[in-house]
């Protein structure tokens, strides 16, 4: 751990060299041990090096240290995930030459033995572009930094393949299991026809929840947006209105549409409809039977604004983002309106308005209920 130490003594010194040219309204400032000590030195000789290992855990880079045999004697989190390792116990005290992931790093170290300076080169491990420096400590004690080169939008891509892979593997199962639950419900006794039902009602959940989540794979990387037209907020509101009246009617629930004039926006009109049609539904679902739904559009500067505010409980403070965030359910206790979803409806809704340069928002009215507000760039009606 001492080997720790000296390289983040090194890094320090180096770092301490340049603030001490800092200079401040001309004026030179010079850092010594006598002012400003408490704020730039660090008391390395006070943090033990459980505590230091513990920070690099946590970096966004990888971090291997290296004995003198080349033993791997730490490795933090990121570090395993870049040479595809899961658990720490499968790659500590191993010399780096019984790891295949790691050989190729191997001749470089031992040449690294001749030179007082890191060494940096570009490789492949698992199948992923690495960059790696490779620092030479005292007897012989090695650090390897390692950062992966791929791009964001390039692991990004990789990430919706591989969730997009995964999706149509289990829709075929998914479907299979619905088919057997029909069959099994009419074969089975009476007494456990409650277990057929609960089958079939959570296979039906998890293959919404595989659709929904291919919609939202397709959403982020554009795929599913069709051209964009000009559109009546308000008329395409009450179309989706209408799609959900029936489900409102079971509960009683009217809606009241407060709009002073026609606005208008561009927008996907399939996409926003689906978005609108999740929005109303949530109201729906979250209001007390008998009450109404109030839906006001009006101008804001150059923006037109949508509220859809229903009469529930509200939200807490904490639900105000995260209602967005995907697979989030908020507590079945706060609404009598037992329906099972699949925590991506609002994470879509909200991904289809800001594909279509809108905004969302959620929060309470103070009266109570909860409100969601959608904002677009509001066109000319000449348009």
């Amino acid at each position: 751990m001492k080997t720790l130490q000296q390289v983040l003594t090194f890094f320090y010194e180096k770092w301490k060299t340049k603030v001490k040219g800092f200079s401040k309204n001309n004026k030179n400032i010079e850092l010594t041990k006598n002012k400003n000590q408490q704020i730039f030195d660090f008391p390395f000789d006070k943090v033990k090096p459980q505590q230091l290992l513990s920070w690099l855990d946590y970096s966004s880079q990888g971090w291997i240290i290296l004995s003198s045999d080349l033993t791997i004697k730490f490795i933090n989190q990121k570090g395993l995930s870049l040479i595809k390792f899961i658990k720490y116990k499968d790659v500590i005290g191993k010399a780096i030459n019984d790891i295949n992931e790691l050989e190729v790093l191997r001749n470089k170290i031992l040449y690294s033995r001749k030179k007082d300076f890191p060494i940096s080169l570009d490789c492949t491990i698992s199948g992923e572009p690495i960059s790696v420096n490779i620092v030479r400590a005292r007897k012989k004690n090695y650090l390897i930094l390692l950062e992966s080169k791929l791009s964001i939008e390039s692991i990004k891509k990789r990430q919706n393949q591989l969730i997009n892979d995964v999706s149509h593997e289990l829709k075929t199962p998914l479907t299979s299991l619905i088919l057997i639950g029909e069959r099994l419900e009419s074969v089975v006794s009476k007494k456990d026809r409650y277990l057929v039902k609960r089958l079939k009602k959570e296979s039906k959940r998890l293959r919404k929840m595989v659709e929904e989540t291919l919609e939202l794979s397709k959403l982020e990387s554009s795929e599913a947006f069709n051209k964009n037209k000009k559109i009546s907020i308000s008329d395409l509101v009450m179309e989706s209105w209408q799609t959900l009246k029936p489900l409102a009617e079971k509960k009683d629930i009217k809606i009241n549409l407060l709009i002073p004039t026609k606005y208008f926006i561009s927008a996907d009109i399939e996409n926003l409809k689906r978005a609108f049609i999740n929005i109303l539904d949530n109201a729906i679902r979250y209001s007390p039977a008998n009450e109404e739904i109030q839906i006001e559009i009006f101008k804001r500067d150059s923006s037109v604004v949508m509220r859809v505010r229903d009469k529930g409980i509200g939200l807490e403070e904490n639900e105000f983002n995260d209602i967005f965030s995907r697979f989030y359910r908020g507590d079945p206790s706060r609404t009598k309106f037992k329906k099972s979803g699949s925590g991506l409806g609002l994470s879509i809704t909200k991904k289809i308005i800001n594909n279509n340069k809108g905004f969302i928002k959620a929060f309470n009215h103070k009266d109570g209920g909860a409100i969601f507000e959608t904002i677009f760039p509001c066109l000319d009606k000449d348009l």
